[in-house]
């Protein structure tokens, strides 16, 4: 595996800066809740390794020096297996020559580092302030005083802000891995808490609490090293890894209490590796962090304690309050384990594998989506009944990247995909759709009109139902190439954004429409969801494109008629894209094309489609 990886690295380098264009900065979504990606508003679901060592029990900065290819190789190999994270362990030692002097040569190694994870794709979860080896803390180190070692590490962090503020590819800085403020009166004589493997995890950030409330003393700490990292860097993400016992509650605590210190992060990070037969209480523990409001990611978690089976049900268990899952990496592939030969071999094995298995569902394969421009007015409309299963189906087959329908809701509450208020045109009977119920229009066939306007017979067009609208998510579901546009022809965006974050559908939906209300409300609901604002061909460009701005609308797509080079130019320069509706004449199509429309509306998709591969 290395070596195949290592014959890409020329290639790699090659298309550096592109994929570094490519990588889009993360933060939190607006309502607090989960991550996306800063310019396109979709979520981001971390999901991938720690990397803090080989196997072999040397960490990362004992050998990038001279086995940098190790290292490429690593992240390579960690892409391929699906991860789109790694969690960096970086050693204080390493990177301090003096308390108030950074290592100049380590960090032009992490610079090297962020390269590497640009050229990948991959972020950085970068934790840092690290003493896992006892032996390689400068002695000076620990004869500081509190207020001169917390003066000190914020050094080491205005450092590696400096150093990594304008990469994309950063997605936290986690300030220290599991720290402690030491409980009761006595003082303690060692800065590092017990080793585990050789390995020194948990540190506390103070000798003595004298006094003090523990919480307090962590939050002035964070404050802090935030503050260090600020001076140079006010986008990326900020962090802590947490011990799982630092919840208040009786027992043992960190002091990190997670109410106390949420205001001073953007996110939760714990760590926990759930035992076996006790996954209710693993979950409840995770519930404990998310109950504070913010992201949490579960930024360590392993079969070390449980089966991969039983870690697969506590992933599954803590999607609705975890936004995230990072695991462990260490230098070797599923089929390089296989055989395992030892315990540690099977344990890490049945981990990757299960990586593996869960990466689609949790991550999805968002970048797989088709972009050629193809939207299919109410499916492929020119060849089936609008707003049908048969026209959908279609739509997918010939390749379009969006499927435009419209809903109405039913008396009895459905929302079905029709467009007009009424069955009339399209169907046999003539019923208000908001004043039917769904099993009264089921018996309708909204073929009627498309077999009637081609002179078809019930054998070439079959009878066809009004759909539900959560029948076509879950058969777009199924796929991964074309993402449908939801039309709302009445007050019920809720309604629709219920049902599609009901079925996790998010990813595989928008929303398209001329009437603001409606767009604002499905921006309002859920940020991360495009909207495709509908624009008639007189309309108020300018303006237009300051409402656009003003509610995050991805696209203005204007009636095609309207459609003028300025106004083309001055939509991409106020950085939205730009469509046009309905189009089905091969000659307007191709004008609108050299005009720059990056999106066209049709009731042929297969014929713009032509023109586009033209």
């Amino acid at each position: 595996m290395q070596m195949i990886y290592r014959a890409l690295l020329p290639l790699l380098v090659l298309t550096s800066q592109l994929a570094a264009a490519e990588l889009q900065w993360i933060r939190v979504s607006d309502d607090g809740q989960k991550f996306i990606r800063a310019e396109s508003g979709t979520p981001f679901i971390p999901w991938g390794f720690n990397y803090d060592h080989e196997g072999d029990g040397k960490l990362l900065e004992d050998y990038w020096d001279d086995q940098w290819p190790t290292v490429e190789a690593a992240f390579g190999e960690m892409k391929a297996l699906g991860a789109n994270v790694v969690r960096i362990h970086l050693q204080f030692g390493r990177f301090m020559e003096s308390p108030t002097e950074p290592r100049q040569h380590s960090l032009d190694q992490l610079a090297r580092l962020v390269q590497l994870a640009e050229q990948t794709e991959l972020y950085l979860d970068l934790t840092g302030l690290g003493c896992y080896h006892k032996q390689d803390v400068p002695a000076w180190y620990d004869t500081l005083s509190e207020e001169d070692r917390w003066a000190a590490q914020a050094v080491f962090w205005e450092a590696v802000a400096k150093t990594c503020a304008t990469s994309p590819a950063i997605f936290c800085y986690d300030l220290m891995n599991e720290p402690v403020v030491p409980g009761g009166d006595q003082r303690r004589d060692d800065w590092l808490g017990p080793g585990f493997g050789g390995k020194h995890f948990v540190q506390f950030i103070t000798l003595d609490r004298n006094s003090r409330n523990r919480p307090d003393v962590a939050r002035d700490w964070i404050r802090k090293l935030v503050s260090a990292i600020r001076k140079h860097d006010k986008q990326h993400l900020v962090t802590v890894g947490l011990v799982p016992w630092s919840l208040d509650r009786p027992g043992m605590t960190s002091g990190f209490v997670p109410e106390a210190i949420a205001d001073e992060l953007d996110f939760i990070a714990m760590h926990i590796y759930p035992e076996s037969g006790k996954l209710a209480e693993a979950i409840e523990t995770v519930k404990g962090f998310a109950a504070v409001g913010k992201p949490v990611v579960i930024e360590e978690t392993f079969t070390l304690k449980c089966g991969a089976d039983e870690l697969e049900q506590f992933i599954d268990q803590s999607r609705p309050y975890a936004t995230g899952w990072i695991g462990f990496y260490w230098g070797k592939t599923p089929d390089e384990i296989r055989p395992a030969k030892t315990i540690p071999e099977a344990l890490t094995l049945g981990w990757l594998e299960l990586f593996q298995k869960k990466r689609d569902e949790i991550v999805g394969q968002a970048a797989s989506f088709l972009r050629n421009g193809a939207t299919a007015h109410r499916g492929n409309s020119g060849s089936y009944p609008e707003n049908t299963m048969p026209a959908l189906e279609s739509g997918i087959d010939v390749g379009a990247d969006w499927i435009e329908l419209d809903i109405l809701r039913t008396r009895d509450g459905q929302l079905v995909v029709i467009h007009d208020p009424t069955t009339k045109r399209v169907g046999d009977q003539d019923r208000v759709v908001a004043e039917s119920t769904y099993q009264q229009l089921s018996k309708i066939d909204v073929a009627t009109d498309f077999r009637r306007r081609n002179g078809k017979s019930v054998e070439e067009c079959p009878v066809e139902r009004i759909p539900l609208l959560k029948e076509v998510l879950q058969r777009v579901m199924t796929q991964d190439r074309t993402r449908v546009s939801i039309q709302p022809k009445m007050d019920c965006v809720a309604d629709a954004v219920a049902l599609i974050k009901e079925m996790n559908a998010e990813r595989w939906v928008g929303f398209n429409d001329g009437n603001l209300d409606y767009m604002t409300e499905v921006k309002q609901l859920d940020p991360t969801i495009p909207v495709f604002w509908d624009r008639g061909k007189e309309t108020d460009i300018d303006q237009d494109i300051t409402i656009a701005q003003r509610h995050g609308f991805e696209a203005l797509v204007l009636h095609h008629e309207g459609v003028t080079a300025e106004k083309v130019q001055k939509i991409k320069a106020a950085g939205i894209s730009v469509g046009a509706w309905t189009v089905n004449d091969p000659e307007t199509m191709k004008r609108l094309l050299e005009l720059g429309v990056e999106r066209i509306y049709t009731d042929h998709p297969q014929l713009l489609l032509s023109l586009i591969a033209e």
